[in-house]
């Protein structure tokens, strides 16, 4: 029998841009405790780094590690998976509307039957959300909603993480900012996915809502501290039952984005201090692996 989905791991990792994964390598056994998730890159010109981020952290995390601000102070372009700070946000948050709104006619408890909406509707009320008030609004958005709303209480903010603090450092120090991909490719993701993962994705955040603080604080922690081993076996198990999942959401960008990066170690001469989700360093396909294959040299710095 198929295990359920729990969105703690892989929806933390979907909402969050596909954070809080990184591969301890092999050659890399003799970083200290603290070593991020960070590496550098040689290009034919330039030096490019890459760091594994989160994308919501509270304001005591900072300043980050000195190798980290150091590099970032070095380099003269920043490069995301999307700008969310030199945006209109209420563009933003129409978009996502836009995308995440059921068909015409359609309601949650069509989609989810009347016996899961009905349990859907006494969790959500527990942990003080009306659901009928979100009646109209796919199941992964209403995941989405109730995730950012949990983690907001704890004190985590995507306005303290560290996207956002590099891409506002990026404006106050004349920076240039490189886009990777595109909000509306993002939304695609969530809204492609098959009508009963995002069913799964909603349950799954009400069933266990209770024990979010404690699996955020353990992978914030993990990320951290540089204890990355039990984190990433503990996330890639969930995503062994989804392959197509982690396909599209993690592999497939992965290899997307070779082409931007290798342009930038071929042919610019400006340092590239690259932040995106940690994730996307872990595994044979991740961005770290697929440099290395492509001929780069890839240091844990």
């Amino acid at each position: 029998m198929m295990k359920r989905l729990s969105l703690f791991k892989i929806g933390l990792a979907l909402l969050l841009a596909f954070t809080f994964v990184a591969p301890v390598l092999a050659d890399d056994a003799d970083l200290s405790e603290k070593a991020p998730s960070f590496w550098k890159v040689e290009g034919e010109n330039n030096t490019v780094w890459l760091f594994g981020t989160v994308h919501v952290l509270t304001e005591d995390h900072y300043p980050l590690a000195d190798e980290v601000e150091e590099a970032f102070e070095q380099a003269q372009y920043l490069v995301v998976e999307i700008d969310t700070v030199n945006v209109d946000q209420q563009v933003q948050q129409q978009m996502m509307i836009n995308t995440g709104m059921l068909p015409d006619g359609v309601s949650l408890e069509d989609v989810l039957g009347e016996e899961r909406y009905a349990r859907a509707s006494e969790l959500a009320s527990a942990n003080g959300y009306d659901l009928d008030q979100m009646s109209m609004l796919r199941p992964w958005l209403i995941a989405l909603v109730l995730t950012v709303s949990e983690f907001e209480r704890m004190g985590y903010t995507a306005e303290h993480g560290v996207e956002s603090y590099f891409l506002n450092r990026a404006g106050d120090e004349h920076k240039s900012i490189v886009e990777l991909e595109s909000m509306q490719y993002q939304l695609s993701l969530f809204d492609d996915l098959d009508e009963e993962i995002q069913v799964d994705f909603l349950m799954q955040t009400l069933e266990e809502i209770d024990d979010m603080e404690a699996q955020i604080e353990a992978l914030i922690n993990a990320w951290e501290s540089g204890s990355l081993e039990e984190l990433e076996a503990a996330l890639m198990d969930d995503f062994s039952d989804y392959p197509e999942v982690y396909q599209r959401i993690v592999t497939d960008r992965n290899h997307n984005w070779m082409d931007d990066l290798t342009r930038i170690l071929n042919e610019s001469d400006k340092d590239h201090f690259v932040a995106v989700g940690a994730l996307h360093m872990v595994g044979d396909e991740g961005v770290v692996n697929l440099l290395r294959e492509a001929g780069y040299e890839v240091s844990r710095y």
